[in-house]
């Protein structure tokens, strides 16, 4: 299966966001595709209540809100802008829904549902393609269903293990080099300065 470069570091950044974000936390993600133009829905499968705070956010850039009775969309400029009344959120499922979508509105999709009994996140990844209408039928019988990430479960694994020995071996690395700055504090001031 040939990946391009966007999509593995869009796998990159799930892995590293959700052994960031998943701790007592409930995470699912989602790969979404998408033909620019058309509308997608990213569905919360959950029924909402007067109880629960729901928050969207796109790059760590909030962009809804539901509290209660009470909705927000595009609080700040930069949201406005980019999604100029594109955005709408379904009060009684909390589920975002982009129209026209535009290639700019690939990306990391997070939800947060934050309930008085637990917390749950979902994270969508969106991409948006250009294509002519026949191609836009050919992907809609193509692109990768909720749930699925596209790749088989040992590439995901493979993803998943190389990112955590990664991060394994920077913090292996920043122990070593801090137990070499105290030997060398504990020796001769000359040979400090070497260790340095």
């Amino acid at each position: 299966m040939k990946m391009n470069s966007v999509v593995l570091w869009k796998l990159c950044a799930l892995v590293v966001l959700i052994g960031v974000y998943s701790v007592g936390v409930d995470v699912v993600s989602v790969s979404v595709n998408v033909t620019e133009g058309d509308s997608v829905t990213l569905n919360t499968n959950v029924t909402t209540n007067q109880h629960e705070d729901i928050k969207w956010y796109f790059n760590d850039t909030r962009i809804a809100q539901i509290s209660g009775d009470l909705s927000k969309i595009c609080t700040d400029v930069q949201c406005k802008e980019r999604f100029r009344d594109r955005l709408k959120v379904d009060h009684q499922t909390g589920s975002l829904t982009i129209t026209d979508t535009r290639t700019t509105d690939s990306g990391l999709y997070q939800l947060e549902i934050i309930n008085t009994g637990s917390d749950s996140e979902k994270i969508f990844i969106v991409t948006v393609h250009v294509g002519s209408a026949g191609e836009r039928d050919k992907m809609k019988g193509t692109s990768v269903k909720e749930g699925e990430s596209g790749l088989s479960s040992a590439a995901v694994a493979g993803i998943c293990v190389g990112a955590v020995l990664l991060i394994v071996g920077a913090a292996a690395g920043v122990i070593y080099y801090r137990k070499l700055l105290k030997q060398g504090k504990d020796q001769e001031p000359g040979l400090s300065a070497v260790i340095r």
